[in-house]
């Protein structure tokens, strides 16, 4: 039993030393070529190398893009073994006991390692001790790493109440640790975790253990079997799907059901999904390199001009999440029928679904797959490229910039742009994909064109006559609000949808009708008008695979 479980491992190790080896050399040569360019750049006799490895780039740059990807490579290559674990002929313990090990281990390789050429090639030992020191920042990342196991295995059989804890625990965590390095308050100036107090050494160890403990206890019961969602859980789950794909399939019972949906939707994951979040994580990246070149260019430090320099980055942002809209919903285009005049693809035709729970399951990984390109955009592209900009000229922007928004009463107007940016984000995205469903798709661009030009000349007959400015925006509107009043109708008397969903899109289109009041009183019938296509979409792409299906 011992000697299978020894190959095992060996044979973990032999499948990530590669990979290891890698990211080792990336996150030392990496620094050593822009360690050699400033010193061909810089003036002759100069060192070159101390502007370079300042404390906020080296935190932003080793600490927590090294982290992230040695976590990555440890747990990753781990996980792919799991299923070959639990057919071992050994108790449960000493499995989660062996990966935690491995992982923890291949971890601390890796960082040692990397800080061993860091000693070599860039600083000397005392420099790294005192202002770099590892001993802390090590021993807290190897407790966040059982702690994420401990995590992962507890929320295999998920509940509210740990769903709740696990996430306050580790934002806690994360907090704890932030603070380690602003001993005089978030206020102050950064100071390295020079001393591991016996407390914390104490605190950490405790905690290590006790997720050891928890995870090896999680993991047992998956592998009996026993592990079970919680009731409020599964509610909640239903409720979810019911609210985010607008069905709810009374067969969802039934084997042969769930068998087929989730075929169903492997199929279209990989026909048209997978390769669109694949390339939004890519837009991801070229709006990181965008928006952190838009930082140095517009940044002006010392001037008072408060963080307008953040605007050109927000319209990047904009710009590159409609760039995968458009992808999203162009790859999606033809994922029903391989040209625009040509019939429903077969396997789609004559799956063996009802029309409601067809568009069930492409409704939800369209809206899985919009929300992981939005993701990758928001966090990769904005909020990496602005944390790093703010850890090269000191966190001392971030505050800045938030006391100049709150000084200025400023706050309420950003929410209200990234609001209305992320809500034409999904409207854009959705309804180009529900009008390229559409059998006649010569009626649906009809339709889509009629819009700017109703606008526009709603637009010239205020201008010219000015007193009839609001009878126009009323006609607009309820244009609008009719349009999307029967498709909703036509969707739930063709049973695609139900009740719930058609309350549910009433109620958003209330929250939007009150947020628009808040933010724009003069255009209030407009800007709800406007913003009710982010709702249309759930009752007009079931109609579109509906009559796509039948036709």
């Amino acid at each position: 039993m011992s000697s299978a479980f020894v190959m095992t491992t060996r044979l973990i190790w032999k499948r990530a030393w590669p990979l290891a080896l890698f990211c080792v050399a990336l996150f030392v040569l990496g620094p050593y070529v822009i360690l050699k360019i400033q010193e061909l750049m810089a003036a002759p006799g100069g060192c070159g190398n101390a502007g370079v490895f300042e404390f906020g780039f080296l935190f932003g740059y080793y600490m927590f893009q090294s982290s992230l990807a040695f976590l990555g490579v440890s747990v990753g290559v781990t996980t792919g073994f799991q299923k070959y674990f639990l057919r071992l002929p050994i108790p449960s313990r000493t499995i989660a006991s062996g990966m935690m090990f491995t992982v923890v281990t291949l971890f601390l390789s890796m960082q040692l390692a990397t800080n061993g050429f860091y000693r070599l090639l860039f600083f000397d030992q005392n420099w790294l001790s005192d202002y770099w020191p590892l001993t802390g920042t090590l021993l807290f990342l190897v407790t966040l790493t059982l702690v994420g196991y401990a995590v992962f295995w507890l929320l295999q059989a998920p509940s509210l109440t740990r769903l709740g804890a696990s996430v306050s625990f580790i934002a806690g965590m994360l907090v704890w640790f932030v603070s380690r390095f602003y001993p005089h308050g978030f206020s102050g100036e950064v100071v390295p975790w020079v001393r591991v107090t016996p407390g914390e050494g104490a605190t950490m160890l405790g905690v290590s253990l006790g997720a050891w403990y928890l995870g090896t206890v999680a993991f047992a019961q998956i592998r009996s079997g026993t592990a079970l969602p919680s009731p409020a859980w599964e509610l909640l789950k239903q409720g979810w799907k019911t609210l985010a794909v607008g069905a709810r399939s009374e067969r969802e019972t039934d084997p042969q059901t769930q068998t087929a949906i989730a075929t169903l939707k492997e199929t279209h994951w990989r026909d048209s999904c997978r390769s669109s979040v694949l390339i939004g994580f890519v837009l991801a990246g070229v709006a990181f390199c965008c928006n952190l070149a838009a930082f140095f260019i517009w940044a002006k430090p010392g001037a008072n001009l408060g963080p307008l320099y953040i605007l050109p980055v927000f319209f990047l942002t904009y710009l590159f999440l409609q760039f995968a809209g458009v992808v999203l919903g162009g790859k999606q285009a033809f994922s029903l029928s391989p040209k625009a005049k040509q019939q429903m693809k077969d396997y789609w035709g004559t799956v063996p679904l009802t029309d409601r729970e067809l568009a069930a399951a492409l409704m939800q990984n369209i809206l899985k797959s919009g929300m992981l390109m939005l993701l990758a955009i928001v966090v990769i592209g904005l909020g990496a490229s602005y944390l790093l900009y703010a850890l090269i000229h000191g966190l001392g922007v971030i505050s800045s910039d938030w006391q100049w928004l709150v000084e200025y009463q400023l706050v309420k107007n950003v929410i209200g742009l990234v609001v209305i940016a992320i809500l034409s984000y999904w409207s854009i995205m959705l309804n180009f994909i529900s009008v390229c469903w559409v059998p006649r798709r010569g009626v649906g661009w009809w339709v889509v064109l009629s819009l700017p030009v109703l606008l526009f000349i709603s637009v010239s007959v205020s201008e010219l006559l000015p007193v009839l400015r609001t009878p126009v925006i009323l006609l607009d509107a309820c244009l609008i609000l009719g349009g999307t009043v029967l498709a909703f109708l036509h969707a739930y008397r063709s049973a695609l949808i139900g009740g719930k969903t058609i309350w549910r899109a009433t109620l958003f289109s209330l929250l939007l009708c009150v947020a628009c009041w808040y933010f724009s009183k003069s255009d209030l019938l407009l800007m709800s008008g406007l913003m009710i296509f982010t709702v249309l979409p759930f009752a007009t792409i079931p109609l579109a695979i509906s009559w796509n299906r039948h036709r």
